[in-house]
């Protein structure tokens, strides 16, 4: 009988979306990324010079957010996914009001952990961005108490 990384596994298991970079997403491309990071006010370079652009977290936000709608109703009750490990390269910058699409490819099942293939692109079909991400597929209960009531 077959569980769910078998039916993964043998799945194409793929996602898309798109979005549109909006200032308080981007981040602030050459001159200091100070106090609070990546305020224009705050660098330390000619206003000409800033440029705002897609940055990394809220790159791999976008990812990990596909990746998660991705799964959903596709992993066994209880369980959920956290992150375990990312790599990201840039190869074409977004500036502010540009569409991105996003997409993710399920590319490995080694339980407990499942590997996804992303890429982003410019609406001029740029590539913007590739990913590997990495999650781990976990028991809620089990998760929850190894926090416990600590707080970050």
């Amino acid at each position: 009988m077959s569980d769910a990384f078998d039916e993964l596994a043998d799945a194409d298991v793929r996602g898309e979306a798109a979005f549109t970079l909006d200032d308080d997403h981007a981040t602030v491309a050459f001159g200091a990324h100070d106090d609070p990071p990546g305020d224009p006010a705050a660098i330390d370079a000619s206003p000409e010079e800033a440029v705002r652009v897609l940055g990394t977290p809220h790159l791999l936000a976008q990812f990990e957010t596909l990746v998660r709608e991705t799964l959903r109703g596709r992993l066994p009750d209880g369980t959920g996914v956290v992150d375990r490990g990312a790599s990201v390269s840039h190869l074409a910058p977004v500036g502010v009001g540009a569409s991105v699409d996003v997409s993710a490819t399920l590319v490995g099942v080694d339980r407990p952990d499942l590997s996804f293939a992303c890429r982003a692109e410019r609406e001029d079909g740029a590539a913007v961005a590739t990913a590997d991400l990495t999650l781990r597929v976990v028991d809620r209960g089990q998760f929850r108490d190894s926090v416990g009531g600590r707080r970050g």
